[in-house]
């Protein structure tokens, strides 16, 4: 066998030095120095005889043939861990970590947990809020539900649900302004959420027959729909979200919908996990049980 494989600790700082870009980076994420990246990269130049990176500003960039050689890593690497995977495949029970954005967890999951524990009590279930795309593949977190349109990646892909978006508010709002007739708006903040163009208010507005100018609108721009869902609930404006979200938010009586109008397909959340997981069983047991409840909402 090629004496190459010897060296397997100085390809794996090839490969992670080439994803990053950056020697330090792939120091951090292999945990040694960057100075032992530095010189394991330089044996294995030595070996090959042929330069694979250099240095650009502060990144280090690779070569043609470092960029070759790094694919080729890449795909061997995660073929051993597939292959170990495979022969080492969790058993259903045990911990499930799932990250999702703020609204879905607020209005959708945490209300309906105890469902997924009355079926599966063998898989406690640990959920943080993030609204970052993780590394699925080499983190400790199993499946991630997003909000957006996703480009295809190499991750399991499932579309949960496309929606409309929906005039919502909290009730505290219709103690202060009236919002009998959507002429009305123009007394309350409009929470504009940097919706996808043509899937805001704008967009609502004109749905509703209205052509209200800018400068008698009260603005309130924020980043994404968690923020937004935050400033409703303390009785500050009404912004547009998600009717399946919050149809139990509306039968509690914790959100209003004032105005039927509403905007198709300008919301989609999505179930996202890495296919080759040892937790393979019990993450696509919660996919299961999760598809089921959005079906129900």
């Amino acid at each position: 066998m090629s004496r190459i494989l010897s060296h397997l600790g100085a390809l794996r700082c090839v490969e992670a030095a080439a994803r990053h870009q950056s020697y330090t980076r792939a120091a951090g994420e292999l945990s040694v120095s960057q100075a032992a990246v530095s010189q394991q990269i330089r044996q294995v130049e030595d070996l090959l005889g042929v330069k694979l990176f250099l240095r650009r500003g502060r990144n280090m960039v690779p070569t043609a043939k470092g960029k070759e050689l790094a694919a080729q890593l890449g795909a061997g690497f995660q073929a051993i861990v597939d292959g170990v995977n495979r022969i080492q495949t969790e058993p259903l029970a045990g911990t499930l970590n799932i990250t999702t954005t703020q609204s879905m967890a607020t209005m959708l999951l945490m209300p309906n947990l105890w469902k997924f524990h009355q079926r599966h009590p063998e898989i406690p279930l640990r959920v943080t809020v993030s609204a970052e795309l993780e590394d699925l593949r080499h983190s400790d977190i199993d499946i991630a539900i997003r909000f957006g349109f996703l480009e295809p990646s190499e991750l399991h892909q499932k579309i949960l649900f496309e929606d409309a978006r929906v005039p919502l508010c909290s009730p505290q709002l219709l103690e202060h302004v009236d919002l009998s007739s959507p002429e009305n708006l123009r007394d309350c903040w409009l929470v504009d959420a940097d919706y996808r163009t043509g899937y805001g208010w704008r967009a609502w507005l004109e749905r509703a027959g209205l052509d209200i100018p800018d400068d008698e609108i009260k603005w309130l721009q924020v980043s994404n729909m968690d923020v937004a869902l935050s400033v409703v609930m303390s009785g500050h404006g009404i912004f547009l979200g998600s009717p399946t979200l919050s149809k139990q938010s509306v039968r509690a009586g914790t959100l209003v919908q004032p105005f039927p109008q509403h905007i198709e397909g300008g919301t989609r959340y999505n179930l996202l996990y890495d296919g080759a997981s040892p937790r393979v069983e019990r993450i696509r047991a919660f996919e299961s049980w999760l598809l089921e409840l959005v079906r129900e909402t």
